[in-house]
């Protein structure tokens, strides 16, 4: 298997953790083939080296009781020692997730946690939907009128798109410039293991969507508004001062870590029901089961495949015990697809029981947007079933998004 070329002097500080580096066992997440059908090689490798060493000296957490173990109880970071990220490419400054929230650990991700959490609730999510339902309505009637649609494209980037730009308070005008900024700058998250050339995209991404964000407060503060970063300029004024540029590193994270993550979700699951027509009918028979809809889709194809943690205290799984400092990037896709947790699990399967993914992490960093993200795929995926017959999917090949996730960026079907 090709795969991206790595200097692996990079990563001296986890050689010295792990002793060398490891293997990627058919199943390197940087190889550009990856996405196409990654679960027969993942179902492999759980079962050769379920804590596996990869070569670049993280340490791959496969089982779904392992990562629970992570989440719930192991004494972890964000940072390594020195307080950078394992991941995060260091030359990527401006726009830079090192001070978001889901790199803080302890009172200062408490703190900034909170004031997010203030801004971003559920009282969000309730007033949001009016406008969720309203977008989806639009995108069924011109699909249905032009007798189909592309998944991504027309339904699954337009909801979420619209749905963060008003939140954030973005002019519609912006939104295009948006789509393609979030999907460079998640690759931020493991940018240090990525190409050159992917990671000057990523840099200039970050320079132009920090430029317009700070912007963007500065104009709110003189001019508060209803918008989230309006709200966040509110909240952070009761916890104390917190820079501009710190305010706008939160807002930039909320959109590129709900953004891109949604359009998977709604996509991932939208192609999961097409492809599963038995699955589908079952659906169209109920749609209130549609949260049951949402979890399996997560399950079955989640968007994210690796969240990182970063080991404070040496730790024992199975046979191995893994040491202080070391780096493990929680295999999510893997643990999801676990047959010591979940029955037959190569099967998408919306009746099924017991079915607590980890799809939204876990822990402390639980995902702050997930009820948003569970709202708008709520909408999509009852109206596409209750509008629609059949459906069929146009030939072609999946071209999939520049983000660093397993999100397409073509989906179309056709339909009645």
């Amino acid at each position: 298997m090709d795969g991206v070329k790595l200097d692996y002097t990079m990563f001296d500080e986890n050689i010295a953790a792990n002793g060398g580096p490891g293997d990627w066992l058919g199943v390197n997440p940087f190889d550009p083939n990856y996405r196409v059908n990654p679960y027969p090689g993942i179902n492999a490798l759980r079962e050769a080296d379920p804590v596996n060493l990869t070569p670049v000296n993280t340490w791959r957490i496969n089982r779904f009781d392992d990562i629970q173990t992570v989440l719930r109880s192991a004494k972890t970071s964000q940072t390594l020692a020195n307080g950078l990220s394992p991941g995060f490419d260091p030359l990527d400054k401006r726009g830079s997730f090192l001070e978001f929230v889901l790199n803080k650990d302890g009172e200062e991700h408490a703190r900034l946690r909170q004031m997010i959490v203030r801004s971003l609730n559920m009282k969000t999510v309730r007033a949001m939907e009016g406008s969720v339902i309203e977008t989806v309505d639009e995108v069924m009637k011109k699909a249905l009128a032009d007798g189909g649609l592309d998944i991504i494209k027309d339904l699954a980037m337009v909801v979420p798109s619209r749905m963060v730009c008003a939140i954030m308070g973005i002019p519609e005008e912006d939104r295009e410039m948006f789509d393609r900024l979030t999907a460079l700058r998640t690759n931020g998250f493991f940018g240090r293991f990525l190409p050159l050339e992917v990671q000057q995209q990523l840099r200039q991404a970050g320079i132009d969507i920090a430029d317009y964000f700070e912007k963007l407060v500065a104009k709110r503060r003189k001019s508060l508004g209803d918008d989230l970063v309006s709200q966040l300029i509110i909240s952070a004024d009761q916890d104390g001062i917190i820079p501009d540029e710190q305010l706008a590193v939160q807002a930039i994270g909320v959109i590129v870590a709900g953004f891109e993550t949604t359009i998977g979700l709604i996509g991932n699951g939208c192609r999961a029901l097409i492809e599963h027509p038995d699955q589908l009918a079952l659906f169209r028979e109920d749609t209130s089961r549609v949260n049951a809809v949402i979890d399996e889709g997560l399950r079955y194809d989640a968007p994210i495949h690796f969240i990182w943690r970063v080991l404070t205290e040496p730790l024992q799984l199975g046979e191995k015990l893994l040491p202080k400092d070391a780096v493990l990037w929680l295999h999510m896709a893997s643990g999801n697809h676990d047959p010591l947790r979940f029955d037959d699990p190569e099967k998408f399967n919306i009746q099924r029981e017991r079915n607590t993914n980890v799809s939204f992490g876990g822990g402390a960093h639980f995902c702050l947007g997930n009820q948003l993200a569970r709202m708008e795929a709520r909408h999509s995926f009852t109206q596409l079933a209750e509008r629609t017959k059949n459906l069929k999917i146009n030939p072609g090949e999946i071209v999939w998004s520049p983000s660093f996730f397993r999100v397409m960026g073509n989906y179309p079907v056709t339909f009645s």
